[in-house]
């Protein structure tokens, strides 16, 4: 299997088994670059956020389908939910408490395609960190969050 990508492992990803590396090679083929950047790759996975809001009025779509490979990431991404010890399980049981299942497995399933397009494309390598340095790097981004505003509103904030 490395030999038809070139030596690069989609199985580094997390969730990313063989059958679903072969299952998403039969979809896409093993060349990604007819796809010029990620953001397209995603939306014609039918991964992208919708913009469907015009000030007060909602536009209504016709959707073009749903590709098979957007639905193998959307499958990936239920279990990774599931999962107790990987940083994009985490990502989606938060965004899960705040929007809801439907838009934590879309997350979830576009963060994943998005990291298989730079894979295959840029070849980039990646690493799990796991669910602590999720969870480090959030507790950061909110006391980068709180400071800003203390500041904003003339408070000094001073660690306990």
């Amino acid at each position: 299997m490395l030999e038809i990508f070139g030596g690069i492992d989609a199985t580094q990803l997390s969730g990313i088994t063989d059958y679903t590396w072969l299952q998403l090679y039969t979809e896409l083929g093993n060349d990604l670059t007819k796809w010029d950047s990620a953001k397209r790759f995603t939306s014609w996975l039918g991964l992208a956020p919708g913009q469907n809001h015009s000030g007060k009025k909602k536009k209504n779509r016709r959707k073009k389908g749903h590709p098979k490979a957007g639905q193998i990431f959307r499958q990936i991404a239920r279990s990774l939910i599931e999962s107790k010890k990987i940083a994009l399980g985490a990502f989606g049981r938060r965004i899960k408490g705040r929007r809801g299942p439907g838009v934590a497995i879309k997350a979830v399933a576009r963060k994943l395609a998005v990291l298989y397009w730079r894979m295959m494309v840029k070849g980039l390598d990646y690493v799990e960190k796991g669910i602590q340095a999720y969870e480090e790097r959030m507790k950061l981004q909110t006391q980068r969050w709180l400071q800003k505003k203390a500041k904003e509103m003339g408070y000094q904030l001073t660690p306990s």
